[in-house]
């Protein structure tokens, strides 16, 4: 009788950690939709790795089921981030480009649903982490906690009132915060005008850089005009697969050209670059690196420069990147000679 009383209780406990973790990533759901569906304005801080520190303000208004979304920094050279929906611009001083490393709010949750939040559940475990304040308001939050050894943790704080996430932080294998994005100030107007999002920069002394960014599709294959892909890849991380590719000129008129291939498992995300050719191999990156969170790994794989860059742990880099290989070689002209069936997973 004292085995089942036992049993019983396990199963109890088991079901309430269940409800609970249900209730977590119901409320990472409602956060994520609260990113884009708020309007909202305040100030944000940004701490990344090297002491890295940023201020930037943030206005974010959602009218009529359009999104339109301003952030500038208010330290160090004047970027601008101006977002209509999916088309965003980058107003940049000159010589600058946009990397992964520039922090936007809308970068972790921009994607997330419901349908995209449980197939997370293979790869995250999702705890309710209680109350706080951020911002001088009451806050709930969520620890989005890896199953495994190949991705970071995500910490969300999101307003009780609004749901609006006001803090989030990447989470190492040891608890530590490795990127932490965080309002200091923030209030909801019911309105901000269009004039808000508007820059006042010469635009002519900036680089105007336009992207439009497509959401990430789990289940659909990458579709590209541009020939088959460069390369393969003979083991992925569990959970990742490509998800988008492109094709572009390499730079200063250099023949061959430039493949970027994005992995994602729903939330973390890595990038792999391939280059046809390199006439100079020996100055190319090799090895592997990071400056914060972000790891990168360079190689050279026949006449190919293979360069592997992500918000990931270094185990994850490093299986990518031993794992990748040229699916065709190319000729002296760059051109590509007869490529095989391509594999883009394991």
């Amino acid at each position: 009788m004292k085995a089942v009383f036992l049993c019983a209780g396990a199963f109890g406990l088991a079901a309430a950690q269940q409800v609970c973790a249900d209730d977590a990533a119901s409320s990472l759901t409602r956060a994520a939709d609260a990113s884009r569906t708020v309007t909202y304005q305040g100030i944000a801080v940004y701490r990344g790795g090297s002491d890295q520190f940023e201020v930037f303000k943030v206005q974010h208004r959602f009218q009529n089921g359009s999104e339109r979304e301003r952030i500038f920094n208010m330290t160090g050279d004047p970027v601008q981030l101006l977002r209509t929906d999916d088309r965003v611009i980058w107003v940049l001083p000159k010589g600058q480009t946009v990397t992964r490393e520039r922090p936007t709010l809308k970068g972790v949750l921009s994607q997330l649903s419901s349908e995209r939040v449980s197939q997370l559940a293979a790869w995250y475990t999702f705890v309710d982490e209680g109350s706080s304040r951020v911002a001088d308001r009451p806050c709930n939050g969520i620890m989005v906690a890896p199953r495994d050894a190949y991705r970071f943790g995500y910490e969300v704080w999101y307003d009780k009132e609004t749901r609006t996430p006001l803090k989030i932080s990447l989470v190492g294998p040891k608890g530590e915060i490795l990127e932490q994005l965080m309002f200091t100030e923030i209030s909801f107007p019911q309105s901000i005008p269009d004039a808000a999002f508007e820059t006042e920069i010469d635009t002519s002394k900036f680089n105007l850089v336009t992207k439009s960014e497509q959401p990430v599709n789990l289940a659909a294959k990458p579709d590209d005009d541009s020939g088959a892909s460069q390369v393969a890849f003979g083991s992925l991380p569990p959970g990742f697969q490509v998800v988008s590719r492109e094709h572009r000129p390499l730079p200063n008129g250099q023949p061959g050209q430039m493949e970027h291939l994005l992995l994602s498992d729903g939330l973390a995300s890595v990038s792999v670059f391939s280059a046809i050719r390199q006439p100079s191999p020996e100055k190319t990156f090799s090895g592997i690196s990071h400056v914060g969170s972000v790891q990168a790994y360079g190689r050279m794989v026949g006449d190919y420069h293979i360069t592997i860059v992500g918000e990931v742990p270094s185990p994850t880099i490093r299986l990518i990147g031993d794992n990748v290989s040229p699916v065709f070689a190319p000729d002296l002209n760059g051109a590509a000679v007869a490529p095989p069936a391509v594999r883009n997973g394991p």
